[in-house]
């Protein structure tokens, strides 16, 4: 394992030098800025909005950092030719491959650390601003612990994310990488809601519903049919990214269980690896 931790310093060194990276950062900044905002003109509590919209701006800013840095990882080295010398050398695929992801997670781990800081900032600001309160000490308006959790439950969506985006750069170019690497989280955000929808909705039959005039219906249900296995390839191919979003527990409550963190946690370990181990054995037969 020397060889990856040794990829993987050499990953995070050149990583952390791409522009894309603080180009993301300063626009999530900007995002929390006008949460603020947002949250002095909503209805609703104040606190709960700039909560609610920082972790969902930690969760959207970590992904397009994955996405845009991750799909270009491998083919940087194939397109510079530097990975001839680096696979001339006693290192073997799956080492440069996991080489290259741990490298980029350190380096995602470390702008989720700094955006971090910066939304407790605003959050905290937002506690202390709040007005009509039921908590008086505006220091214990925040369940600070429950909101570090969902932070980390956010960078173990990026543990997810990541190992996708290096899958589709093993097969595809940077631009289609980054096409499929977003769609399939955008997918991940709603892919349980979708197969919830399609098992409570009873389809009828084409005849039955022209028999009762219901164009509608009949409309619907035929295209119950062609989506629905559509839906399911999505639920069960696409990573269920739902179990990483707990915004609206930790704003509203109730909190979270601790089964429940520690599920999604075993969940976003066990479909990387899944992923990974499908990316190191196409990756192991590419020929270059």
């Amino acid at each position: 394992m020397d060889k990856v931790w040794l990829i993987a310093g050499n990953t995070f060194r050149e990583s952390i030098r791409d522009r894309i990276l603080y180009v993301i950062a300063f626009f999530a900044a900007v995002m929390m800025v006008s949460s603020l905002a947002l949250g002095w003109i909503s209805i609703g509590d104040q606190l709960q909005v700039v909560q609610d919209f920082s972790l969902a701006i930690l969760s959207f800013f970590g992904a397009l950092m994955a996405v845009f840095v991750g799909t270009g990882l491998i083919y940087k080295e194939i397109d510079k030719r530097t990975i001839y010398t680096i696979l001339s050398k006693p290192v073997r695929r799956w080492q440069f491959v996991l080489g290259k992801y741990f490298g980029l997670l350190s380096v995602l781990g470390l702008a989720m650390f700094g955006m971090l800081i910066a939304s407790m900032a605003f959050v905290l600001y937002a506690a202390y601003t709040a007005q009509h309160s039921p908590v008086p000490d505006w220091t214990m308006r925040v369940e600070w612990g429950w909101y570090a959790v969902a932070v980390v439950l956010i960078f173990f969506e990026l543990v997810v994310v990541v190992a996708l985006a290096m899958l589709f750069s093993s097969v595809a170019s940077p631009i289609l990488s980054a096409v499929f690497t977003f769609t399939a989280y955008l997918l991940g955000q709603v892919s349980a809601t979708v197969s919830y929808m399609f098992t409570q909705f009873i389809p009828q039959e084409r005849g039955a519903a022209a028999a009762t005039g219901e164009s509608l219906t009949g409309f619907v249900s035929s295209a119950y049919f062609l989506v629905k296995p559509f839906s399911e390839f999505i639920f069960y191919a696409l990573p269920d990214l739902q179990h990483f979003q707990l915004r609206n527990q930790v704003t509203l409550g109730p909190a979270p269980t601790w089964q429940q963190v520690g599920l999604a946690m075993l969940y976003g370990v066990g479909y990387a690896s899944a992923v990974m181990l499908l990316t190191v054995l196409i990756f192991d037969r590419k020929r270059f």
